[in-house]
């Protein structure tokens, strides 16, 4: 599930890396949803059965491009809300119906916010590697279970 607006700049990476991996991901029997802003929507969706794996993009002062990996019990645990702007009300409406989702959040580290259509000079140079690692994070954990 990605998370972003395309409108924002670096807001929308979390957009643009899946739709880079989605045919390789659902190739493997993994459904993607491009929620975009629509927290309502993307909640929606969620359930106590299957695993997901929630992109955002992320500012924590770290290097453009980088990936953070937390389980959602952690982010719930410990009400880490900064993380992004979009997971705060999905977070939120998570806890307020008390439901056990079960998955990981994928925070991409942005440069720039502003408005214009596209990602940041530093984001466009990095979106095939941010895209792989992602990937490769979703596969090393859903993979096994596909066997």
């Amino acid at each position: 599930m990605a998370i972003g607006n395309m409108l924002m700049m670096d807001d929308g990476v979390a957009l643009l890396v899946l739709e880079k991996i989605k045919k390789k991901l659902e190739h493997n029997g993994i459904e993607t949803i491009i929620g975009e802003t629509d927290v309502e929507f993307c909640f929606s969706l969620l359930n106590e059965i299957d695993v997901f794996y929630i992109m955002d993009s992320t500012y924590y002062g770290n290097v453009p491009g980088t990936l953070t990996f937390k389980s959602l019990d952690d982010i719930k645990k410990i009400k880490d809300y900064s993380m992004s702007i979009h997971s705060l009300g999905l977070i939120d409406l998570i806890n307020m119906y008390n439901m056990d989702i079960k998955g990981y959040f994928i925070g991409i580290e942005i440069s720039k916010i502003d408005i214009n259509l596209g990602l940041s000079n530093v984001l466009q140079g990095k979106v095939e590697e941010i895209s792989q690692k992602a990937m490769s994070f979703i596969f090393s954990l859903h993979l096994p279970k596909l066997v």
